[in-house]
């Protein structure tokens, strides 16, 4: 026989019923363990989810905005004309830095990963506004230079918004098995 069974025969009436609750208490305690764990991966994975969801959202607005200013100060681009009135609206809602504040809060606190693909959206935004102060400063400028900017842009809000679709689960923490970071840069 096992020692374990000789020990059980020998010992005392008490010490099999201490023994049984001493595994059903260790075995409740692992149950709870593990049901708290997957609630926390699960609200984890939502709350994630969430943010992504907005992130996406937000980076749809910028370009949509992206196209819109365009247009707006395309006409005066294309004849070389200078803005003889001062631009409508402050800046902040001429250059979407409200939508970018979001982005970039977004890509900071929840997706990290993203950052090196946001870095090459803000210098393209950036270039994008340069350009559009030139024009609204009476600063000549080529229609071809500012479609050329606007659409290297909005390739890479694209690039962006494809990043996050590819590496949606990594990025929400979504499943178990650990996955590889694919970046298009």
């Amino acid at each position: 026989m096992s020692p374990v069974l000789n020990w059980l025969g020998s010992a005392p009436q008490g010490a099999v019923a201490i023994l049984t609750a001493a595994l059903a208490a260790l075995v409740a305690v692992t149950v709870a363990l593990l049901t708290q764990w997957i609630l926390g991966r699960r609200a984890r994975t939502d709350l994630l989810t969430k943010k992504l969801e907005e992130l996406y959202l937000a980076l749809n607005e910028v370009s949509a905005h992206n196209v819109k200013r365009a247009e707006e100060v395309l006409p005066y681009a294309a004849s070389g004309m200078h803005r003889i009135q001062k631009p409508v609206g402050s800046s902040v809602k001429r250059q979407a830095l409200d939508l970018h504040k979001r982005i970039v809060m977004l890509v900071r606190l929840y997706f990290p990963k993203l950052s090196s693909t946001h870095q090459r959206v803000f210098r393209w935004n950036s270039r994008v506004n340069e350009l559009i102060h030139r024009i609204e400063s009476g600063i000549p400028s080529s229609e071809k230079e500012l479609l050329q900017l606007s659409g290297a842009y909005g390739d890479a809000l694209a690039a962006m918004e494809q990043e996050i679709i590819t590496n949606r689960r990594l990025l929400t923490k979504d499943g178990l098995l650990l996955r590889r970071y694919r970046s298009d840069a």
